[in-house]
């Protein structure tokens, strides 16, 4: 079979996969206090901590509980240095988060990488921030475990104490985050701490607050999760915002604006093409939040959905219809761009099911925790739904240490019912200091969507799509782009006027393209899932420019679904998919044919992609689990060290060498010599950190004959005592541009348990209307 006719993508990667250990490497840098000056540093930090509590109105702390702050140095970053045995030795005191701090180089304990940064001028620096709870009794108690000599100290807890630079209260200005000066009044997140007091003393507590500030309470909404925080959603002036500075139990405040849909009624109608002729309508549903539907439109009979047990017991307003019959159709058809209206449109490949989450209660002041309630319990009803698409959000930029209520729903929905959420990024991409992306978009385990528009037959970004980065955990924001239109070049979209379409633009609109690829790729072939889907739309997203980046993420999604599940000419994809312990790790073939020569370069791409659980008291360590991957060209190539002397050797090319440094002391390492992909850069170039990513993408290109059996390594890290087993994919494309032969029969021929996906027939995933 010619290699130029596409066949599909092969899965039962997992055959191939084993388990392997790696010796750690590496030591933990000295900390950069003796632990008589850190004890000190603590027992003042504890002593003014407490005093500062004790001043405090009764009205702003509870009653025998008090929340500190224990800041580690800049240079103990790394979740492996949080204290651990200080918790084990005074167990009444307890960690009840994490997030990160800012403090200028010049203040903080000098070491050798502080003096770098002073060299460079740099103004700030970030440390660690472990939020510590306990009682003043048990801080007390705390200040005696310091008192005692040092020898009868652990070491373990000297180290820990040594790492520890300040520790205090939060300062209101780190409590109080992304109001505007202009702000007077609207709508507020308030996040509270966990806490070990019952429900009855916390809602008292936020009773007796709310009084004293001026706060409406009956126009408040308070949810409360087990062992995490409290989300409080309430209408705010800026007197009464003031007065909530500084209560001890309050971690951040931040807005919680509604900015609307986008009003359809007015915008330009064109005529619309017809409603497809088949009366058949696809099994493969997608979920949507939105404003409700109109029912009634002939471009959407047959193939939506409402589900009016689960929906919000408002009335419906003809704006969010609007709004909701645009983005079904969206949805279904795609962009109606270019189709005369005397053409019958195909038949939709999803069926949309609409559950209304808008408008709340009250339209002169939504409370968007109305429609997170609906989704919270909307999810686990429709169990036959892989896929959801919610194009609402709250307006305003994202902030690295606070996390929206909307934000942690999304991910604990889709980690515990194994769904996938598509969620525009926002409209504000052209605002100055408020461009970046908009709750919920910054999800870990869902798709963050951005919009591009076209400069002739280019996609650029949509200037009004908010761009990245997202916070720690999620820092490649958007993840995809999708055709969001512009003022010169409009999304074609259906509209509740039938026989028409509006022309509009904006990410609402570029989310259930991305979606609906997403649905698709889920349910079309066996074995596939919510987490594939979202692999693979994110592996086949194509970026102009050729690298990821902070407008359009790993680029442009696909426009077709059949474009995701075959394999391009000269080129292979295979999946890997399975679950996995934390602290194992698999090692996963690159799979290339046996004894042929390939010319040229070969490229291998992968992306690897988890579902975590995650935390919401930890900002920085969001994510309890990630796979880190490292790439292995030449499987027979080693590093072998003396005395900080490294040199790299083929075990057969330098098998003499070798044996020679074995028999001098020199040593082999455990795996051979590795490789990173491509490197993650920021809006100005410079290269990002992306640690605990459940999402990660990679590519390079290598000369064929530099590889020899060529692996990836996928270590399943955790953290936040997480030891549950998580679902894992990769996705692994080979190209070989040069190679004359059947790359994929050659690739089966040597791999036989990889088979092609069975991708479902048009009889098995239509039915009649």
């Amino acid at each position: 079979m010619a290699d130029s006719q596409r066949r599909p993508i092969l899965g039962n990667g997992e055959e191939y996969s084993r388990a392997v250990k790696k010796r750690p490497l590496g030591r933990a840098a000295e900390p950069p206090r003796t632990y008589e000056e850190a004890r000190e540093l603590v027992k003042a930090g504890v002593r003014n901590a407490l005093a500062s509590f004790e001043t405090l109105p009764a009205e702003k702390k509870l009653v025998n509980e008090a929340v500190f702050c224990l800041r580690l140095h800049p240079d103990a970053t790394a979740k492996s240095y949080d204290p651990v045995h200080i918790f084990e030795d005074v167990p009444d005191v307890r960690k009840v988060g994490s997030r990160r701090y800012r403090e200028n180089p010049d203040r903080v304990a000098k070491t050798a990488r502080i003096e770098k940064h002073q060299a460079k001028k740099t103004t700030e620096v970030e440390g660690r921030l472990v939020f510590v709870q306990s009682s003043p009794a048990g801080f007390q108690r705390l200040l005696r475990q310091l008192d005692r000599t040092e020898r009868e100290v652990r070491q373990v807890t000297r180290n820990e104490i040594r790492r520890v630079e300040r520790f205090d209260l939060l300062s209101p200005e780190e409590q109080i985050l992304g109001f505007e000066a202009e702000w007077e009044e609207g709508r507020v997140e308030l996040v509270l701490h966990p806490t070990r007091v019952s429900t009855d003393r916390q809602l008292s507590f936020v009773s007796e607050l709310f009084k004293t500030t001026g706060v409406d309470l009956g126009g408040s909404n308070i949810k409360l999760y087990p062992d995490g925080p409290t989300f409080i959603s309430c209408r705010l002036t800026r007197d009464s915002l003031q007065l909530l500075r500084g209560t001890n139990p309050l971690r951040t405040a931040h807005p919680l604006e509604f900015g609307g849909l986008t009003e359809l009624r007015s915008a330009p109608l064109v005529g619309a093409p017809k409603p497809s002729a088949s009366t058949t309508r696809s099994t493969i549903k997608i979920g949507m939040f939105d404003g409700g539907v109109d029912m009634t439109v002939p471009l959407l009979l047959g193939h939506v959905e409402e589900d009016a047990s689960l929906e919000i017991k408002t009335a419906t307003n003809p704006t969010y219809i609007a709004h909701g019959t645009a983005v079904a159709g969206a949805l279904l058809h795609g962009p109606l761009n270019g189709i005369a209206s005397n053409v019958h449109l195909p038949p939709p490949p999803v069926y949309v099911v609409s559950i209304r989450a808008l408008p709340t209660s009250n339209p002169k002041d939504v409370d968007l925790y109305e429609s997170i309630d609906i989704i919270e319990k909307a999810v686990p009803a429709r169990n036959d739904i892989k896929v959801f698409n919610i194009s609402f959000g709250p307006r305003g930029p994202i902030a690295d240490d606070s996390l929206s209520r909307f934000t942690y729903v999304l991910d604990s929905l889709a980690a515990n019912h194994k769904v996938a959420f598509f969620v525009p990024v926002g409209n504000d991409g052209g605002v100055a200091n408020f461009n970046r992306i908009q709750s919920p978009s910054d999800l870990v385990n869902g798709i963050g969507v951005g919009a591009f528009t076209m400069s002739g037959d280019r996609p650029v970004h949509a200037p009004y799509s908010c761009q990245g980065l997202g916070r720690e955990c999620g820092k490649i924001k958007p993840d995809v782009a999708a055709f969001g239109g512009c003022e010169n070049r409009p999304f074609h979209l259906v509209s509740t006027t039938a026989g028409a379409k509006i022309l509009e633009w904006g990410t609402s609109f570029a989310s259930p393209l991305a979606a609906r690829l997403g649905g698709q790729a889920a349910e079309i072939f066996e074995r596939s899932s919510a987490l594939l889907a979202r692999a693979l739309v994110i592996h086949t997203a194509i970026h102009p420019d050729g690298n990821p980046d902070h407008l359009l993420g790993h680029g442009c999604v696909m426009p077709d679904v059949t474009e995701v599940l075959l394999c391009e000419d000269k080129s292979v994809t295979i999946i890997f998919q399975g679950d996995i312990l934390p602290t194992r790790i698999l090692q996963i073939p690159i799979p290339l044919p046996n004894d042929v020569l390939i010319p040229g370069k070969i490229q291998v791409s992968w992306t690897v992609a988890a579902l975590p659980r995650v935390s919401p008291n930890h900002a920085i360590d969001y994510t309890s689990a990630c796979l880190e991957d490292t790439f292995y060209p030449n499987s027979k190539k080693f590093n072998f060290s003396l005395k900080g002397a490294v040199k790299s050797l083929h075990l057969d090319k330098d098998k003499a060498q070798i044996t020679q440094l074995l028999s001098k002391g020199w040593k082999q390492a455990s795996f051979p010599v590795s490789e990173s992909g491509n490197k993650y850069r920021d809006g100005q170039g410079a290269k990002i950190d992306c640690l605990w990513e459940p999402t990660v993408r990679r590519s390079l290109s290598k000369y064929a004959k530099s590889l020899d059996e060529p692996f990836l390594t996928l270590h399943a890290m955790s953290r936040n005592s997480a030891s549950d087993r998580f679902d894992y994919v990769a996705v692994v494309t080979v190209r070989a541009e040069k190679f004359q032969g059947d790359l994929y029969t050659k690739i089966r021929q040597r791999y036989p348990a990889l088979a092609p996906i069975r991708v479902r027939t048009e009889a098995e995933i239509r039915v009649q209307i």
